[in-house]
């Protein structure tokens, strides 16, 4: 009888490591086609970038239209991973499993709220992506916990059809999902420059952000880490240029 007990444990173990194995190489596969798909995409939507200039980036709106009416704009940032098209639908669900043509993956998309106004004109918009083990989608934004990859990687450009917005990181630190950094509405100029003093103040790096007007435009770039369902990593970064197109 005991043996038969063994048998039937060892069995269910065998059951269980194979289909964890299953799982973990579905994943694996699924991150891999995630990832191709986004590097066919900038060979094919992006026509011309400027190193010099980062800003000059020209997209094919129209051709990526074609495959979804959600893509609101693109994002990019100099040396890193970090350019994708950027999208906006009705929940907050919906592309953390599907890659901008539609398609069900654990890769998911880059996306803006559903709450934030998609031309960027909130006082802080949020825009999720997925911290990814191979440092793809918002997977190196950790590494802005050190001054000397804060320092390097200090602008991130998002390309609109009619202009261009650049972006100077000012902060970055370790969050919940309850943190006051996914604040959206504030109901005066003080409780912003209150709101925007502790983001910079709670930053794991070291910012040069200093005077606060309450004019700032925020965006907060979050994603998940491994360590907890609940804990984010949030880079927050502030508007400073606009050029029109």
């Amino acid at each position: 009888m005991r043996a038969r007990i063994y048998t039937i444990l060892e069995v269910c173990f065998i059951a269980i490591f194979c289909f964890s194995l299953f799982k973990l190489g579905t994943i694996g596969y699924g991150y891999v086609k995630g990832d191709q798909l986004y590097k066919d995409s900038q060979k094919e939507f992006l026509t011309s970038e400027d190193s010099k200039s980062s800003l000059i980036v020209t997209v094919d709106f129209d051709a990526l239209w074609e495959i979804n009416k959600d893509i609101v704009g693109w994002i990019y940032s100099s040396d890193t991973p970090v350019n994708y098209p950027l999208l906006q639908t009705l929940d907050n669900s919906y592309y953390l499993k599907r890659t901008y043509n539609h398609v069900y993956s654990d890769f998911g998309s880059i996306f803006i709220d559903y709450r934030c106004n998609k031309d960027l004109t909130d006082l802080n918009t949020i825009i999720y992506g997925h911290n990814t083990k191979n440092g793809s989608m918002f997977g190196t934004f950790k590494k802005y916990k050190t001054k000397s990859y804060f320092d390097k990687h200090k602008y991130i450009y998002i390309f609109y059809p009619d202009k261009s917005f650049k972006y100077e990181v000012i902060a970055a630190y370790t969050v919940t999902t309850s943190d006051p950094v996914y604040t959206l509405n504030f109901t005066s100029d003080d409780e912003f420059k209150n709101w925007l003093n502790d983001v910079i103040s709670n930053s794991e790096a070291e910012t040069n952000k200093t005077e606060i007007t309450g004019k700032e435009k925020i965006i907060t770039f979050s994603t998940c880490t491994s360590r907890s369902k609940t804990e984010r990593f949030v880079v927050v970064a502030e508007q400073i240029e606009i050029v029109e197109k």
